[in-house]
């Protein structure tokens, strides 16, 4: 039986249910977002950035720029998949590892990085029309990891299922899962400029903004994954586990 109750919920029971996870799994979530966060930190301390030349790097070691860039851009999506994995097991009652996620995660390493370009990528251009565009985009593609995970899906058959289980609820996926983005993206961004006026260093920045995002991102990531369960939940109208269950045997009666 799942340890979160797999029922239709309204917005407010959502979030609410959000916050009681995160506070119940807090120390397990947080380890998996430092664990995706050790990489970025080291390569700015071999390479600290330089916030007045932001593209210097490339400039001066084009090279290096392109294999840290890559590196980065593995790392997010390996550790994305493993973070939904994660999540899974925690809401689903299972047994959770970051060890067991990751192993799970790393043969896909490569088409989650792949979903996560594309994602983000896609979000931005639209972005660069109008915020409008941007908002809505983010919305259509706000499943793609958990259905990339859960589902089991191809980089183009969990963007697929993203739009499918975003339509008709577009407006819900922004108020539930894109406020409390924006709010805890604002919040990070609050917390580096205050470092700045306060002197800190290129590093010091690079771990204030590590430690921020360890403590917030989990509000900012489980309202969606919580959503995406919502929203099967309340279209196929079953419990998700029921699917794994074996058929149960009829009566004789029940034949009859």
């Amino acid at each position: 039986m799942p340890a979160v109750a797999l029922r239709p919920r309204s917005n407010t029971e959502l979030l609410d249910a959000t916050v009681e996870f995160i506070r119940a799994h807090f120390v397990t979530l947080a380890s998996a977002i430092a664990l995706g966060q050790l990489p970025g930190l080291v390569l700015s301390a071999l390479w600290p950035p330089d916030p007045a030349h932001p593209f210097a790097l490339w400039q001066t070691q084009r090279l290096v720029a392109a294999a840290r860039m890559l590196l980065l851009l593995l790392v997010w999506g390996c550790w994305a998949t493993t973070y939904v994995h994660l999540v899974d097991d925690l809401i689903h009652g299972r047994p959770a590892t970051l060890g067991d996620a990751l192993r799970r995660a790393l043969p896909r390493t490569v088409p989650a990085t792949g979903l996560y370009l594309l994602k983000y990528l896609v979000i931005i251009l639209w972005s660069m029309l109008f915020l409008l565009p941007g908002i809505w985009a983010f919305a259509r593609y706000f499943a793609v990891f958990p259905a990339f995970v859960i589902e089991k899906l191809g980089v183009f058959g969990a963007i697929r299922r993203s739009k499918e289980l975003a339509r008709g609820n577009n407006l819900r996926v922004i108020g539930v899962a894109g406020i409390p983005g924006v709010l805890v993206m604002v919040l990070i961004v609050v917390i580096q400029q205050t470092a700045t006026g306060m002197g800190a260093s290129s590093r010091a920045l690079a771990f204030i903004g590590a430690v921020a995002s360890t403590v917030l991102y989990p509000f900012m990531s489980l309202p969606a994954i919580f959503l995406y369960y919502d929203i099967r939940t309340r279209r196929e109208g079953l419990d998700l586990d029921v699917t794994s269950l074996p058929s149960p045997t009829p009566s004789p009666s029940a034949a009859a």
